[in-house]
């Protein structure tokens, strides 16, 4: 294997050292690529956690086998247990049930 000339090197380091237009160009480009490399993988990582965290959303698990299943399912795979749907007891309870009064009343110290 030819190993490259010391001429090679010395003629990038003085390109990256003195303030020419290509040595800007590469210390540009270097700097891009590495600002690539390193965004990258935070930005697929950032996709996977909203994915996981999205599908974990959608998971339901039996209370009578411990089996888990996407909540779009009413009876469990497994046991074969009806599941109730939590939503379904929150839309049965009207709005004024859920809802507080409060009154002022003023006080004399």
């Amino acid at each position: 294997m030819n190993k490259p000339s010391s001429f090679i090197w010395m003629v990038l380091i003085l390109l990256i050292i003195f303030p020419t237009t290509a040595g800007k160009f590469i210390i540009d480009l270097t700097g891009g690529i590495l600002l690539i490399i390193t965004i990258i993988p935070l930005i697929l990582g950032g996709i996977g956690w909203f994915t996981w965290k999205r599908i974990q959303s959608k998971v339901q698990t039996c209370k009578a086998c411990g089996s888990t299943f996407l909540n779009s399912q009413m009876i469990c795979p497994i046991c074969g247990t009806t599941i109730k749907n939590t939503t379904d007891v929150l839309e049965n309870i009207p709005a004024s049930a859920a809802t507080i009064d409060i009154q002022s009343e003023d006080i004399d110290l």
